[in-house]
């Protein structure tokens, strides 16, 4: 375990780091740049993500998700041909971003401040609403409870429908729901990957 830096240490380290530039840019552009490798793999899981591909293909999607017996997530969310239900989602995910804040001596060493700008769940569940359910949003259903009426959907091209590509059959029992982890998942994975963010490689120097 490391030691605790006593108080003279730390003056002296601190003094040096405030007159030091070319360090201090150095720590800046360390941090920046895990922040831009963090941000790139969550982006990068986030295209690569089942629902995503799948409800980007549109009405004539495959189950990429696998999770219809029938059909597609378009279809069974009943989004309206032509949507793009994830570009929303996309252009909040990319205005992420860094602020760094301050600096200052911490136990073992100098610690940096910085600040993520990242959209919220209840941002992303304000910005999706779900088609047919005033006041209620399909990725909340989706990766939370499930969205409800999977035995109703009836998976077939029918210029009657909203999304082209299925219907409900009241008549059908309702069945169950139709869940899977996404958003939410994604954004916990890149808060840990922030959390291990640090700058030591650059200021070993003075340890």
């Amino acid at each position: 375990m490391a030691n605790p830096l006593n108080r003279s240490i730390k003056t002296s380290i601190a003094r040096q780091l405030s007159r030091d530039k070319e360090l201090q840019l150095k720590v800046r552009l360390l941090i920046e740049k895990q922040f831009r490798v963090a941000k790139q793999k969550m982006m990068s899981e986030f295209e690569g993500h089942a629902v995503t591909r799948e409800l980007r293909s549109g009405p004539g999607s495959s189950n990429i998700s696998g999770t219809l017996p029938e059909g597609n997530l378009f279809g069974f969310i009943g989004f309206e041909t032509g949507a793009d239900p994830i570009k929303t989602i996309e252009k909040m995910l990319v205005k992420t971003d860094i602020i760094i804040r301050r600096r200052k001596m911490g136990t073992f060493g100098f610690v940096w401040t910085y600040m993520v700008t990242s959209p919220s769940m209840q941002d992303l569940y304000a910005a999706t609403p779900l088609p047919w359910a005033s006041g209620s949003s399909w990725l909340r259903e989706l990766e939370g409870r499930g969205i409800p009426n999977l035995g109703q959907y009836m998976h077939k091209r029918i210029n009657s429908s909203r999304s082209g590509a299925g219907f409900q059959n009241r008549n059908r029992p309702e069945g169950g729901r139709v869940q899977i982890p996404y958003i939410k998942q994604l954004l916990q994975q890149f808060e840990t990957n922030l959390n291990s963010i640090q700058a030591s490689r650059v200021s070993s120097k003075y340890f």
